[in-house]
């Protein structure tokens, strides 16, 4: 019940930082927050990447310490390059790489009804701060919403944590976390070498050149299909944490994947019906055909990570980025673009991770499933029927390739 709680609001969360600032502000001012914050926001998320490994390599109890290790060495890293060029506002990077390393260290000591908590408070504090600047009570722009919205629940987090379970390693057990995070830092930024690609870089390359509705167009359209790991009701967290401690791994890794398949052929489905419904907001429907992609790449490279194969992950990253980086800087220079190489990228990790690791779901079904996303992106301008026949054929992939029973969805322990 916590975890579906959990999930909910988490996509709540996400929903209204994405899609209500740029509603309420407008494209444009929207575009030129993302503009000026680009790189932090790259920061963030490439901590928030990273510190999920430490799940499987660090004990609960140390996780905040150590992910708070890992923010100092990302902060300080920023600052020097804040110091050279002026690449965002720093203190936002702090409270948001404080409220990454907490939530982490929430989730690892399974604190579930403490997360519910902090997750409360985030949506309460934003709606709040929105208020306040709408009604004018303050002068508050977007930075200053984000502000309050990360640092008031970081200050409820960090008491539960004192409280429940998070300890600083002493003598011989710092230096021995300190030297583990020095080495584990290359590998877990190698792990997510291709997230961060997509996530971040991406963006950041596109901020040179798009205009800046565009920007927060496709920032938009992006925060929709990232929305994947949120909107699945099972939270990719406890799902890791679920892979790294559990003793039927690969059964429940074929049961997620089968189950996320079809909700998500059905979320799509939904999503070209509301675009039919109301065609005005069908532009921000362009990469639905991602959402499964998207997904099933997160789940197997967790498991994969939980299963000890970080070499093989590892090599399949620095295989895809090269060439993902080659093609940003060659190939993508407008909206359209983006998209359909967001999606060729998301596809290609996919098909590599299986073809490279063979994690256990048949080979002919992953092609499938990953080949037609991106044809289904580059369709939807003729029409939106190509995406409903990929996601009506994911359905069928899901009960009668994958062989998905109800039976099976009460035997997942997440």
């Amino acid at each position: 019940m916590f975890n579906l709680l959990i999930q909910a609001l988490t996509l709540l969360s996400g929903l209204v930082v994405n899609f209500v600032i740029p509603g309420l502000y407008g494209l444009e001012a929207y575009g030129a927050f993302i503009k000026a914050n680009v790189l932090v926001f790259l920061f963030q998320k490439l901590l928030d990447i990273i510190n999920e490994q430490l799940i499987a390599s660090v004990e609960a109890e140390y996780i905040l310490v150590t992910s708070l290790f890992m923010a100092v060495l990302i902060f300080l890293l920023f600052s020097a390059m804040n110091l050279i060029d002026s690449i965002g506002n720093p203190l936002l990077l702090g409270v948001m790489l404080l409220s990454s390393a907490c939530l982490l260290s929430l989730f690892g000591l399974r604190l579930q009804r403490w997360i519910v908590g902090y997750l409360m408070i985030f949506l309460c504090v934003f709606f709040s701060a929105l208020l306040i600047s709408y009604q004018k009570i303050l002068p508050l722009n977007i930075v200053d919403v984000l502000i309050l919205t990360n640092l008031l629940p970081c200050l409820f987090a960090i008491a539960v944590l004192v409280c429940h379970g998070a300890r600083l390693p002493m003598g011989k057990r710092l230096l021995s976390t300190c030297k583990n995070v020095v080495v584990l830092l290359p590998r877990m930024v190698s792990i997510t070498l291709v997230f961060n690609l997509f996530t971040n870089i991406l963006p950041f390359i596109l901020s040179k050149s798009l205009p800046v509705r565009d920007l927060g167009l496709f920032r938009v359209i992006v925060s929709i299909i990232q929305s994947a790991t949120s909107l699945f009701p099972i939270n990719v967290r406890a799902v890791f944490v679920a892979f790294v401690s559990g003793s039927q791994r690969q059964e429940q890794y074929k049961i997620i994947m089968s189950t996320a398949l079809l909700y998500f052929a059905l979320a799509g489905l939904t999503g070209y019906a509301a675009g039919w419904l109301f065609p005005q907001y069908s532009a921000y429907l362009a990469m639905l055909p991602c959402l499964p992609v998207l997904y099933w790449s997160v789940v197997t490279e967790r498991y994969l990570v939980a299963c000890g194969l970080h070499r093989k992950v590892i090599v399949v990253n620095l295989i895809i980025a090269p060439l993902a980086v080659a093609g940003m800087i060659l190939f993508v220079h407008g909206l359209k673009q983006a998209e359909l190489f967001y999606a060729i990228g998301f596809s290609a990790y996919l098909l590599f991770l299986h073809v490279m690791c063979q994690p256990g779901i048949r080979l002919s079904v992953v092609f499938w499933v990953a080949l037609l996303s991106p044809i289904a992106v580059i369709m939807k301008d003729i029409s939106l029927i190509w995406g409903v026949l990929y996601m009506g054929s994911l359905t069928i992939i899901a009960a009668g390739v994958l062989r998905l029973r109800l039976a099976d969805l009460r035997t997942l322990r997440f």
